[in-house]
């Protein structure tokens, strides 16, 4: 038995017998902190969604990929805001002269394709003949911290995570179920010509290459092949996943943290009818937006749900990668975030004499067009449809009246607040769920005052400087000119406004404070114009307004975006029982004009092919005086083509050649001019690695080319 000897202040030395048990309880206790620590730890690490401070995470193989969020990692060097060299300006020569000097044709800007996930700004190394490994990708999580005190604090109901693909509850911490991402960019990569990173809150400091962004939606599941940096996911039968059901159960897991909904659940039955069901409450009343949303904020609620409509064609020729696509919108928008979204497929019917809804024969032929695993997802419609619904007006083309169905899917289906749409030819090559998130965000903290003035620019980063001298350098510019500013409802549309009034008179009284937290009706992604007296292509087309060609309007080229309910219901209104109307691209800002609500455009980037400077760019694509920017005859948007070496070389326009070069180069294959696509490349530099963009037009996907171009 071990003897302890023990010195004490006086006396003589003693020995004493320590008794094993106690010992032993010693060795419990210690264990018992130990557990509690480690135990709390966890459970803090899940509470405050911070999973980089989990022991366990730190025990698990070193295959696992660690978890990132946006903003853990950060550039040393932020974004470069550097005045142009007014040198660079050629004397004597005209503006658009000097941009066609730099047009991307005569002097190739390669600088979007010289590296990639092996000369990353966060590598030990950025010069590709240096041999260094290959860098792991991390799991990327931009969710909220979901079923957290700070959660629960602001949210009705529990958060319940969903079941996926793969037969099992999705865990955002392993890669099967995630978008990867690189730490850093590709060394070199350009800064955006207009939008930014930081004017929108979108994490810029991270990038995907193609096995990192699409590997979990079955990208190269075909292959067994070891590629750098790439753990092969779980594999699925993907004939055998139901995307619609998978929603519909996600849905009912977490329907506590949704508004309870009184209409019936109609999203089972298909196709879409003629007959109304119960109609919606008249959401269209005047309602203080504004201050609901600032009330709701200091409140707990259920959180809004969005419906999101891909469009699509029944004739379409479906590739792998819109496969791809398609699943990860599902599972970043859908079934990650509890059914916050929930996703359809809004599919046309070109054919009007298709008998799409009486004959069995033809509703089987149309759903198997479809791919199986989102046929269950998929409502069709024709003209035909759109004629029986809004019989007053005479136009029905997609061309002129693409919001139509969004308008009638919007009756048919009213448990939803917001309805975004979305097309085929856009891709995303960040997360999905994060780039919507900040374009919520964004699109609520903006003030009303001068707010479709600010709309009106391409705010370039280069030229302009920060978002905040931005919004400065309008301020500064309609101070003296306030009363030509829009200000709550306009009038002279012959419709009765019924959003909300201003607080204040006129727009110099109000110190940015109205609208800021208010939720936006009218999301875009382009500028917001004034079409009157400009040569765009379709400034005239208006139906049915008592003051024709004389009604104010606004356009917003590309139709993508988010639309409210409340505003869907009020063209809806406006279109079924007066037979009013405008082309699709100036519906849903005209209507917002109209009404006094809340559009926004998201100046998110968009990156120019070219080697044209900020200055050029900004002087080429803001013209015209501030209250009235970008209308009148010098309008960029002047359908003369004096400007299509600059438009066609954007990464977001409704039509452009950059969008689909740098998509498919990403994917490592060759563009329409028979560029890139090099294996040698790919040695040298690695895939190439992009930060999240959002690009249109994308008409090719494969490696071959199908008959559809990007630029017609």
């Amino acid at each position: 038995m071990a003897k302890i000897m023990t010195m004490r202040s006086k006396g003589p030395v003693v020995f004493r017998t320590r008794n094993p048990l106690t010992t032993r309880w010693m060795w419990v206790q210690w264990a018992s902190w130990l557990l509690f620590i480690v135990t709390s730890l966890e459970i803090y690490s899940h509470l405050a969604d911070r999973p980089e401070i989990s022991l366990l995470q730190w025990l698990t193989p070193i295959d696992h990929p660690s978890v990132l969020r946006p903003g853990q990692y950060q550039e040393t060097v932020a974004q470069q805001f550097v005045s142009d060299n007014p040198d660079e300006l050629h004397d004597g020569e005209e503006l658009d002269q000097t941009t066609r000097l730099h047009d991307v044709r005569l002097v190739v800007n390669e600088q979007f394709y010289l590296g990639g996930t092996l000369t990353l700004t966060s590598s030990r190394s950025t010069d590709p003949e240096f041999d260094t490994p290959h860098p792991l990708p991390s799991i990327y999580d931009p969710y909220p911290a979901y079923n957290s005190r700070s959660w629960r604090r602001k949210y009705h109901g529990t958060f319940r995570p969903c079941l996926g693909p793969r037969g099992r509850d999705l865990d955002r911490t392993r890669s099967d179920d995630m978008i990867m991402v690189y730490k850093g960019k590709q060394t070199g990569f350009p800064e955006s010509g207009f939008g930014s990173y930081e004017a929108m809150g979108l994490d810029g400091n991270v990038c995907t290459d193609r096995y990192s962004r699409f590997g979990a939606y079955g990208y190269d599941d075909d292959n067994d092949a070891e590629i750098p940096g790439f753990i092969r996911p779980e594999p699925v039968n993907w004939f055998e996943v139901d995307w619609y059901k998978l929603q519909a159960e996600c849905y009912e897991r977490n329907a506590d943290r949704y508004q309870p909904s009184t209409a019936i659940n109609e999203s089972r039955k298909r196709p879409l009818s003629f007959e109304l069901r119960d109609p919606p409450r008249k959401i269209y009343e005047s309602e203080n937006q504004s201050d609901q949303s600032k009330q709701k904020q200091k409140q707990k609620h259920h959180h809004p749900r969005s419906a999101v409509l891909i469009r699509s064609w029944n004739n379409m020729v479906w590739t792998t990668n819109h496969r791809q696509y398609l699943r990860a919108l599902i599972m970043e928008l859908s079934l990650h975030s509890g059914a916050e979204y929930e996703v359809f497929l809004l599919v046309h019917v070109r054919d009007n004499d298709l008998p799409i809804f009486s004959d069995r024969k033809t509703i089987e032929t149309l759903r198997n067009s479809i791919p199986e695993e989102f046929r269950n997802m998929a409502l069709f419609f024709n003209n035909k449809l759109l004629e029986a619904w809004y019989p007053k007006i005479e136009e029905h083309s997609p061309m002129l009246q693409h919001l139509q169905p969004l308008q009638i899917f919007a009756q048919l289906y009213p448990n939803f607040e917001y309805y975004w749409q979305l097309e085929m030819d856009g891709r995303h090559t960040g997360h999905v769920y994060h780039f919507l998130d900040k374009s919520i965000e964004l699109a609520a903290q903006q003030p009303r005052k001068y707010l479709w003035e600010r709309n009106s620019y391409f705010y370039a980063p280069g030229a302009h400087g920060p978002w905040k001298n931005f919004t400065d350098m309008i301020d500064g510019a309609l101070t003296e000119k306030h009363e030509s500013t829009v200000w709550g409802p306009i009038y002279g549309t012959g419709i009765r406004p019924l959003g909300p009034e201003p607080p204040v008179p006129q727009p110099n009284a109000d110190s940015y404070t109205w609208g800021v937290g208010e939720e936006a009706d009218f999301i875009t992604y382009l500028p917001i114009f004034n079409p009157k007296g400009t040569q765009w292509t379709f400034p005239d087309k208006i139906w049915n307004f008592k003051y024709g060609l004389d009604t104010p309007r606004r356009a917003a080229v590309i139709t993508m975006g988010r639309y409210s309910r409340r505003l869907l219901e009020l063209v809806h209104h406006a279109q079924a029982t007066r037979g009013l109307g405008l082309a699709s691209e100036m519906t849903g800002a005209s209507w917002a004009l109209y009404h006094g609500l809340k559009a926004v455009q998201v100046p998110h980037p968009i990156y120019a092919d070219g080697l044209w400077t900020p200055r050029e760019l900004s002087q080429t694509y803001n013209a015209g005086p501030p209250e009235d920017n970008n209308a009148g005859p010098n309008s960029i948007w002047n359908w003369d083509h004096l400007h299509d070496h600059i438009m066609y070389r954007l990464s977001y326009m409704f039509t452009t050649h950059t969008a689909e070069d740098l998509y498919r180069r990403w994917l490592g294959y060759r563009t329409a001019e028979n560029e890139g696509g090099k294996k040698s490349t790919e040695v040298r530099y690695g895939r190439h690695c992009f930060p999240s963009m959002f690009l249109h037009t994308v008409k090719n996907s494969e490696r071959g080319f199908g008959p559809d171009r990007a630029v017609p």
